[in-house]
């Protein structure tokens, strides 16, 4: 991946993300918000969707977001035997789904914006892989939630922390690295 971070409202829709719409507004009209005609023209917008320019009129005048605009949109990684990479200035989502098999990723979070709330998640499942998570000063890496089979979890980021510095975002890793593995390093000063 490149360093420069796509615009999000012209970025493909998956599946999912057409589903979640679809969840939104049959809710609003369970709620009363919208009526019969509404709901079927916009769930018909929503499964015909190709970018979140598209899915993002259809919550109008309802009290929610569109999926992927909201701070906990959740994006799905893959790399199977390649090197994913992310690094330099790129937004972190409220929840990062990565799946790697034989493969490596590498999330520098250094130069990354980081979602409000003081807290992110990355659901991992590798096999056969190496996953590398890069944190500069007072970002914490919570792996309780995450096991490994056959492989290592290190965070050195942890032990090489400098006492007192304030922790201001933590990202929770949950999920598992099956023969592989999970390493948190601290950011090198530039």
């Amino acid at each position: 991946m490149s360093a420069e971070e796509p615009d999000k409202q012209l970025m493909r829709v998956s599946h999912a993300d057409r589903d979640r719409m679809v969840e939104i507004l049959r809710d609003a009209a369970a709620d009363g918000r919208l009526d019969t005609d509404e709901l079927e023209e916009r769930v018909e917008r929503a499964l015909t969707a190709r970018t979140f320019a598209d899915l993002e009129p259809l919550t109008e005048g309802l009290p929610v977001a569109a999926p992927g605009v909201a701070d906990d949109h959740v994006v799905h990684w893959q790399a199977a035997g390649q090197r994913f990479r992310r690094e330099g200035a790129w937004t972190v989502p409220k929840v990062i789904e990565l799946g790697v098999i034989g493969g490596s990723a590498r999330l520098d979070y250094t130069q990354a914006r980081l979602p409000e709330g003081g807290q992110s998640t990355l659901r991992l499942a590798a096999s056969g892989s190496r996953v590398r998570l890069i944190v500069p000063p007072g970002v914490a890496v919570d792996l309780s939630g995450v096991a490994a089979t056959g492989g290592r979890i290190r965070d050195h980021a942890a032990r090489h922390a400098t006492p007192g510095t304030p922790v201001t975002h933590v990202i929770v890793v949950t999920g598992a690295t099956f023969g592989g593995s999970l390493r948190v390093e601290a950011s090198r000063a530039k």
